[in-house]
């Protein structure tokens, strides 16, 4: 394997990428300063073209509130940046692991115990199964 550094110092490495790279920056600083906090946190300037921005937005809500905004959107980039001819907004959900959320419902022993005996008395059937698996997950 080639050592990373090595890349960055050729002259055709990374360097053409820079001012690309900072464009795309400077957007998305403009962005987050012309957005409410709320709608800037959900999207993020995806690509700078001859001229055109896309703006990945996390949802269609924020899709269509951005979509309502483009004209002073375009406005205020240009002013604050490069010369913007088009806005496009895409949806696209942001990268942001999962949140898993735990279960807060607990069983006591008491109500397990009870859940058994229920299944005891029922007929062999897909319940009896089903609340005889609930029963034996919360005896535990």
């Amino acid at each position: 394997m080639k050592n990373p550094y090595a890349f960055l110092d050729q002259p055709d490495g990374i360097a053409p990428l820079m001012p690309q790279a900072r464009r795309l920056i400077e957007l998305r600083e403009i962005l987050a300063a012309v957005l409410p906090e709320s709608l800037a946190r959900c999207c993020s300037i995806a690509n700078y073209k001859q001229g055109n921005v896309v703006i990945f937005a996390a949802n269609g809500a924020i899709a269509a509130k951005l979509k309502l905004m483009l004209p002073a959107l375009s406005e205020q980039l240009s002013k604050r940046a490069m010369e913007v001819t088009g806005l496009e907004v895409r949806v696209q959900p942001l990268d942001s692991d999962p949140q898993v959320v735990e279960k807060s419902a607990k069983m006591s022993l008491e109500a397990a115990l009870v859940l058994a005996r229920l299944c005891e008395q029922l007929p062999d059937s897909e319940l009896k199964t089903t609340v005889g698996k609930i029963a034996s997950r919360h005896r535990k």
